[in-house]
């Protein structure tokens, strides 16, 4: 893998901006409480449940100096192995030496998990967003056992869409006939 494609790549994903108006997830307090573990936290979960998103928000919120990769690029189809090497190199070329990782869909690449270990076995900390299938195979088990923690992310749950558009219902012990119509109006029921 060329180091220009790699910088290049890097450069277009620290353009990317998260959302804005994101939902509140009830995972994040679950993540949250993992921030000081020395343990590889992997976010798993179906495609499209939010799991990259809320990687990225985790990272703003932590705000420590750290690496973002996303390796579900068209660019690094031809990425191996031997490629982390160089990734790094490239990293610490650009930012300087960092401590925490994030990792999105790192399992897109064969043997990723001897180069996760390799890292965690120098004190870095990481954080890794996939898919279920992929992240859930033996070598996961066989390379990182006990060196990891896994959440699952699921699709919004209807209490989280309500937190969302409607943050005070929640909080309310009893809603009124306003709160149940304006509730009801957003989701399009009708009587």
């Amino acid at each position: 893998m060329k180091r220009e494609v790699l910088k290049q790549v890097i450069a277009d994903q620290r353009e990317y901006k998260s959302p804005k108006n994101f939902f509140q997830r009830t995972l994040t307090d679950n993540i949250l409480r993992f921030v000081d573990d020395p343990s590889i936290m992997i976010i798993s979960g179906i495609r499209r449940s939010g799991k990259s998103t809320i990687q990225r928000l985790l990272q703003q919120k932590l705000a420590k100096s750290d690496y973002y990769f996303n390796f579900d690029d068209e660019r690094l189809v031809q990425f191996k192995v031997k490629d982390f090497q160089v990734l790094l190199e490239v990293l610490i070329e650009l930012f300087g030496q960092q401590s925490v990782f994030y990792f999105d869909e790192i399992q897109n690449i064969e043997g990723w998990e001897r180069f996760v270990r390799r890292l965690y076995e120098q004190g870095m900390k990481i954080y890794i967003t996939g898919s279920n299938a992929k992240l859930l195979s033996k070598e996961l088990g066989t390379h990182l056992t006990g060196r990891y923690v896994q959440l699952e992310m699921y699709p919004l749950s209807f209490r989280e869409i309500i937190q969302h558009k409607f943050p005070d219902a929640l909080s309310k012990k009893m809603l009124s006939t306003s709160d149940i119509g304006m509730i009801k109006h957003h989701f399009g029921f009708v009587a």
